[in-house]
């Protein structure tokens, strides 16, 4: 055979094994020639995470079986090395997994789960315990993963259509499975961050001081609240030692050993509140700041660097406080006017500004903090992770990828995006220089039916095609690893070979 020939043909063979299969579906394309996408694994089952315990060699996370499989050297095995019992409805399931700092000398891992009280993988809305989000700390002997301790129990299910006592009627249609947050790190402190979002709540980590009624009586639901206790933690930032408590230097430590009980315990445990719900957290790792991801209602999903007794602000305010005024518009004239959990509706947010962080619940040390960049329609920011190192290129050391919470075909326009921000050299904020339309945080995207739209995010979209994206992870090798759950892949990211 003709050189020329067998040249051709083993690019062929190569072309098509290194072809990305389930796909979106607008064309898989990553827009720096530079770098190229191939797949990495496929043939799973609503994959969520990726985390890597050596080279060549991770867990996978599969939201909707329980199962975390093992991956060596790009092969899934067959035996799963863990399989829970999960509720899967909706944003529940199997949804993050940590190492601790010092793994594997310290073979703890940490998993957030929601559990089917049926003992078995469910589906079902109401299959959960009221406390059903767990995170639980397992020992990895090398082949399995044990149960060792539960660190924490946190809220599942929204009630919020059952009729609470002395108000007239239920308020939403149908329980809802959402809003759970999930993802997980360990910061550089060693100390574990859990996101939580707000589970449909009113109260005061919404900051709603009095709830979402007007009369009374003052409550949440019907388990309670508007204080956070065990049934109302959530809309948070956590932060918390290897064992579950709540370590002396958080910012609120001292509120809430002033005010004692399970409210001022759980109070203790917060790092940052007033956050609605989001899929994505990542540390820098040069400076060791907090990032994380927000989705929108309908207006103004954010990018937050999340600062030690932060309020996010959210239900009174989404995106800059200066754009109040176009929260407000939006929420309530387009989108069906509701913001999901209706017993607060969207006409109550405020005129202005400044009587909107005059409504806030504001505890002791805390301080309300504007997105670093935000979207003026939902365009469902996820999966988050800092690219470190030279593996793509001395140009991508220190940028920040950013996956999509929706595909594609489930929304046309940005869905299945990959976003990839620049930082400034303080590291503090976004560098938004390539753009002068983003000098002031926001991408004033347009309106569309299903939101994603891409205008002003043309210098921030790096791919395309990925579908729903959860996690982005960063390998030993320096790759990129993109977990899409709607395609059933993981693919990788990588330099196009000389």
């Amino acid at each position: 055979m003709p050189k020329l020939l067998v040249w051709f043909v083993a690019l062929v063979v190569w072309l098509v094994a290194a072809a990305p299969v389930g796909a979106d579906t607008t064309p898989l394309t990553i827009l720096d020639p530079n770098l190229q996408v191939t797949t990495f694994v496929s043939g799973l089952n609503q994959p969520i995470g990726i985390v890597f315990i050596g080279p060549n060699d991770a867990f996978v996370l599969e939201k909707a079986s329980g199962q975390v499989k093992r991956i060596i050297n790009g092969v899934v095995q067959p035996i799963p090395v863990l399989d829970l019992a999960v509720n899967s409805n909706s944003e529940r399931g199997l949804l993050s997994l940590v190492l601790h700092p010092n793994f594997p000398a310290t073979p703890d891992v940490f998993i957030r789960w929601t559990e089917s009280s049926t003992g078995a993988d469910s589906t079902g809305v109401t299959d959960v315990p009221l406390l059903g989000n767990r995170v639980d700390r397992f020992i990895w002997n090398g082949s399995t993963l044990t149960l060792a301790q539960n660190l924490i129990l946190l809220r599942a299910r929204q009630t919020d259509n059952i009729a609470v006592p002395g108000h007239p009627g239920t308020n939403n249609a149908n329980e809802n499975g959402n809003h759970n947050g999930g993802v997980m790190r360990f910061g550089p402190d060693g100390k574990l961050y859990i996101f939580m979002g707000d589970q449909g709540r009113r109260g005061w980590l919404q900051n709603l001081p009095n709830g979402p009624f007007l009369t009374p009586p003052i409550v949440d639901d019907t388990f309670g609240g508007p204080q956070p206790d065990n049934a109302h933690l959530s809309g948070v930032i956590l932060r918390l030692n290897t064992d579950g408590t709540a370590p002396s230097d958080n910012p609120f430590f001292a509120v809430g050993a002033s005010m004692g009980g399970e409210v001022g315990a759980n109070i203790q445990k917060i790092y940052s509140y007033g956050h609605r719900n989001g899929f994505g957290m990542a540390f820098d790792p040069l400076t060791g700041f907090l990032w994380e991801t927000e989705n929108a209602d309908d207006a103004f999903a954010e990018l937050n660097r999340v600062v030690p007794g932060m309020n996010g602000g959210w239900i009174q305010v989404a995106g800059p406080l200066s754009r109040i005024s176009d929260f407000k518009r939006i929420e309530t004239t387009q989108f069906g006017s509701a913001m999901q959990q209706v017993r607060y509706p969207p006409t109550r947010i405020a005129y202005t500004a400044s009587l909107a962080l005059s409504r806030m619940f504001m505890l002791p040390g805390a301080t309300y903090v504007d997105p670093e960049f935000s979207w003026l329609y939902e365009v469902g920011p996820a999966g988050t992770t800092f690219v470190i190192g030279t593996a793509f290129g001395p140009e991508y050391d220190g940028t920040l990828w950013i996956g999509s919470a929706r595909s594609f075909e489930q929304v046309g326009g940005t869905g299945g995006s990959l976003y990839r921000f620049r930082l400034t050299p303080d590291r503090l904020h976004v560098d938004v220089s390539a753009d002068p339309r983003l000098a002031d945080g926001v991408a004033d995207n347009l309106f569309r039916p299903t939101k994603f739209d891409g205008t002003e995010s043309e210098t921030l979209i790096i791919g395309q095609g990925f579908g729903t994206t959860p996690s982005i992870e960063q390998g030993p090798d320096g790759n990129l690893y993109v977990v899409s759950i709607t395609d059933g892949v993981i693919y990788r990211i990588s330099r196009q070979p000389s």
